[in-house]
């Protein structure tokens, strides 16, 4: 199992990743899609500061941006766990971070991002994913069938900013002092 969720995590960030980046593939699963989705509208409502947030670290010594994201989650984790939106948010801040690092011809650094990432939440997160159903738990928040479409765009809105809210301003202060 461990591997399994571990290779489902790579995938997920991988083709989050090339969504990212701006390859039109169509999304390999149902819970691929619903993290294009939802990881989307989160950038959309604070694309200025993953911009300008990613953009910076961009410009840091190269190999360093993996070791950045892994900071930026053990900065989201000292300030008050994890929960869909804060994974959401990390994933959001690495896609961002790989484009920017793309735009600086750092591209080849993306796969560093995807393997930190997933050992982060497959490894150090493992015993958390599992105990909130997996990939397919992530799938199921986001996706409340039994909603009309409005109120689940609502519960999906609220979820990611409340969750998110990992500390937008402890990312900025985490930037500002490395």
């Amino acid at each position: 199992m461990p591997g399994a969720l571990r290779e489902e995590t790579a995938q997920l960030l991988a083709d989050y990743f090339q969504h990212r980046l701006g390859a039109a593939a169509l999304p390999p699963s149902r819970t691929a899609e619903t993290l294009r989705r939802v990881a989307d509208e989160l950038e959309s409502r604070e694309r200025p500061f993953f911009r300008d947030a990613c953009g910076a670290a961009a410009a840091a010594e190269p190999g360093e941006a993996a070791a950045l994201l892994g900071r930026v989650a053990a900065q989201m984790e000292a300030e008050g766990g994890l929960n869909w939106g804060r994974v959401v948010a990390l994933v959001v801040f690495a896609g961002n971070l790989a484009a920017a690092l793309a735009e600086r011809g750092a591209r080849d650094e993306t796969g560093a991002l995807v393997e930190a990432l997933a050992a982060y939440l497959a490894g150090e997160k493992r015993e958390w994913l599992e105990a909130h159903g997996g990939w397919d738990g992530f799938y199921h928040f986001f996706n409340k069938h039994d909603s009309d479409a409005a109120d689940q765009s609502s519960t999906i809105s609220n979820a990611i900013m409340a969750a998110a809210g990992f500390g937008l301003a402890g990312l900025a202060f985490l930037l500002a002092v490395r």
